[in-house]
């Protein structure tokens, strides 16, 4: 029987937290040893699918320098499912553009299934779109995406 801090909900409100913190080590830390971190909307040159707790992390801490800094989540909507270790949440991410300080907001959904306390899938639908807007960058890849990018192809060590 699941306790409270268990629920997919809980987990959930737990990583937001972490990643707002910019704890990314611990957000890894709740995935599963062979939990899954699916991006299937992630622009050219960043992963769409990440196994296991270490990959994860490893590309977690590659995107902590980025140009666009997270503030806050706004508007959640959890949907609980059928399966009572999946939910749905629906949300904003807010922040502003450091070089800038101009506002841009991103919408989110986000498929979460958690067994035994850890996150088995995290599933990350978001729109690169909404990040180009916001730094203004039109027609090419943002630096946010090729910063990410590069770091990941250089490995563990560059990060």
């Amino acid at each position: 029987m699941p306790t409270p801090g268990t629920l997919p909900t809980a987990i959930l409100e737990r990583a937001q937290r972490l990643f707002l913190a910019k704890d990314l080590n611990g957000f890894a830390d709740m995935f599963a040893a062979d939990g899954t971190h699916e991006l299937p909307f992630a622009p050219p040159g960043v992963p769409k699918f990440l196994r296991g707790r270490e990959e994860i992390r490893r590309y977690l801490t590659s995107i902590t320098s980025t140009p666009l800094e997270l503030t806050g989540f706004h508007g959640l909507h959890v949907h609980e499912t059928v399966d009572p270790e999946v939910v749905v949440a629906e949300y904003e991410g807010r922040g502003r553009v450091v070089s800038s300080g101009r506002p841009y907001r991103m919408p989110y959904i986000q498929l979460l299934r958690a067994r035994d306390g850890e996150i088995v899938t995290w599933r990350d639908y978001w729109s690169p779109l909404s990040g180009i807007q916001a730094l203004g960058v039109r027609g090419l890849v943002p630096t946010i995406v090729r910063t990410a990018a590069a770091r990941w192809r250089r490995g563990p060590a560059a990060v």
